[in-house]
């Protein structure tokens, strides 16, 4: 990993975390746009349970 010459310029880390954090606001902003209720602190666990789900019902339906 290459180190930054300029100390104003963020990390590859922090550069991470930021596209984490709004990956994660975008996609709970657009389920409230289609009409979910959507908690600050959902997590990870809540998007897994709802593939699965949709992974069973795929299953069910082919």
């Amino acid at each position: 990993m290459a180190q930054n010459s300029d100390a104003s310029m963020p990390s590859d880390e922090q550069k991470a975390a930021h596209v984490r954090r709004t990956r994660m606001a975008n996609y709970q902003a657009s389920m409230r746009l289609e009409g979910f209720q959507v908690s600050e602190n959902s997590s990870e666990s809540s998007k897994s349970i709802l593939i699965q789900k949709y992974k069973k019902l795929a299953m069910t339906c082919a």
